[in-house]
């Protein structure tokens, strides 16, 4: 558990209290398809993928320009 737990960043964590923050407002005020949209940005803190593993970042490598 520590190990995955060390490897966190801010990113992670913020998508984290934003999804349960969804699903707790939605749960609270019965917006029952708002619960999946707090799960999936769960699951992203959860499994790291999508944005919250930092692949969301756009590449400052310019491509060479190939026109003749």
């Amino acid at each position: 558990m520590k190990s995955f737990v060390q490897k966190w960043t801010l990113s992670r964590l913020l998508y984290l209290l934003a999804g349960t923050f969804f699903v707790l407002v939605a749960a609270f005020d019965r917006v029952w398809l708002m619960i999946p949209l707090g799960l999936y940005f769960m699951a992203m803190a959860i499994f790291k993928f999508g944005c919250a593993s930092g692949a969301c970042g756009i590449s400052s490598k310019e491509e060479p320009d190939q026109s003749l």
